[in-house]
């Protein structure tokens, strides 16, 4: 399991968000059948930015930790697995 720091700052956001929009439209990824997932899904807006779209809620009480958290699983996901060199031999 690989670890990482993803800040939820527009540079990270924004990216993120727009590969999960694009995944879901084009039918590459579906939420799985659960109620309080679908519920994140539905509180979900698009927040348009000067520097573009991320994902935002309508209010403070909203949750849309969920999506949020899967539209960081699913950036990570996608960037390309870096080329391992060996240095040698074992």
């Amino acid at each position: 399991m690989r670890v990482s720091v993803f800040p939820q700052n527009d540079a990270r956001m924004m990216p993120a968000s727009a590969l999960l929009y694009d995944a879901i439209v084009e039918k590459r990824l579906t939420l799985p059948a659960s109620p309080e997932l679908a519920q994140h899904a539905a509180g979900t807006i698009a927040r348009q930015t000067r520097r573009g779209v991320r994902l935002d809620k309508p209010n403070s009480w909203v949750q849309i930790d969920g999506i949020v958290a899967l539209a960081m699983a699913y950036s990570r996901a996608a960037e390309p697995v870096p080329e391992v060199k060996l240095l040698g031999w074992l």
